[in-house]
């Protein structure tokens, strides 16, 4: 896998070129009409076969990557976890995007090209004019460069088009549940602006990650070490579970932190040492650096 030289499209204008109408750049917000009544249809959300993508970034930062497939009506957005708190909205910027790309009759090609060098977005992010669009032999192979360990994309259809469990794949005929873009997070907040207090998560003596908590705001979470890989992107599932259990319990983002030392470690997500340090970070951008060593 790896980045591809673009596509010719003739219907796009080439390779850099507009969709029919366009300017290359995609139109503003403001200049979009505003449709009223139910959303049309829009691609498909899975594919068998290989797709192109494009990384979206917002300030900097890959927040995930828009993808279609060059064979099918099939397309949509894959977005990071780890991205920061700000790209937590990004998904429902894309799907607008993509579902208003597919009522102009655009080819899903065509979509994925479309906001190329269109301004940013203050939620979504945005597609660099240079950006380099890649291939995957397959969506999963996507969704494992995006999300390395994470949850592969559904691998069946249910009947009659539908997701195995019977979300409508045309959203015009219903839109169900939007896990994984639900856009409600039930625990404490993930981003804070003042010093945290840190606990390092550990299995077999190796540093998963790090679990977290603010003294002031209402904010812990976990934060995986990138080294320690798939395992440490895993481990986060049983932290983020433990912090909302105790966050509907009402504990403050400090108890629920030092709540865990000293719990047998568990065997796959590992666990607090009852030795283990705690000590403090300056800022949460401080812990990430830590845990990107």
């Amino acid at each position: 896998m790896g980045p591809q030289s673009k596509q010719s499209d003739p219907l796009s204008g080439g390779q850099n070129g507009p969709p029919p109408g366009g300017t290359g750049s995609g139109p503003s917000a403001a200049d979009r009409p505003r449709r009223s009544g139910p959303p049309p249809g829009t691609y498909l959300l899975i594919t068998k076969g290989p797709v192109h993508y494009l990384p979206v970034t917002l300030t900097g930062e890959v927040i995930g990557y828009l993808w279609a497939s060059p064979t099918e009506k099939a397309g949509g957005y894959v977005r990071r976890l780890t991205a920061s708190e700000e790209a937590f909205r990004s998904p429902v910027t894309w799907s607008e995007r993509m579902r208003e790309s597919y009522g102009e009759g655009l080819s899903a090609l065509q979509a994925l090209r479309r906001w190329q060098g269109a301004p940013e977005d203050p939620q979504g992010g945005a597609i660099a004019a240079d950006a380099e669009e890649g291939e995957a032999a397959s969506l999963a192979e996507l969704y494992e460069l995006a999300n390395p360990g994470g949850d592969p994309p559904p691998d069946s259809l249910g009947p009659e088009g539908t997701f195995p469990d019977g979300t409508p794949m045309d959203r015009s005929k219903g839109w169900g549940d939007l896990s994984p873009f639900t856009l409600e997070k039930p625990g404490y907040s993930f981003q804070a602006d003042s010093a945290v207090r840190y606990l390092p998560v550990t299995k077999g003596g190796e540093v998963l990650g790090y679990l977290w908590a603010s003294g002031t705001e209402d904010a812990a979470d976990y934060q995986r070490r990138l080294s320690a890989g798939a395992e440490g992107f895993r481990a986060g599932r049983l932290w983020i579970s433990r912090l909302d259990q105790c966050k509907k319990e009402g504990l403050p983002p400090l108890d629920a932190l030092r709540r865990w030392i000293g719990v047998p470690e568990d065997p796959e997500w590992g666990g607090v040492a009852a030795d283990a340090q705690e000590q403090e970070a300056p800022s949460l951008d401080a812990l990430k650096e830590i845990a990107g060593r």
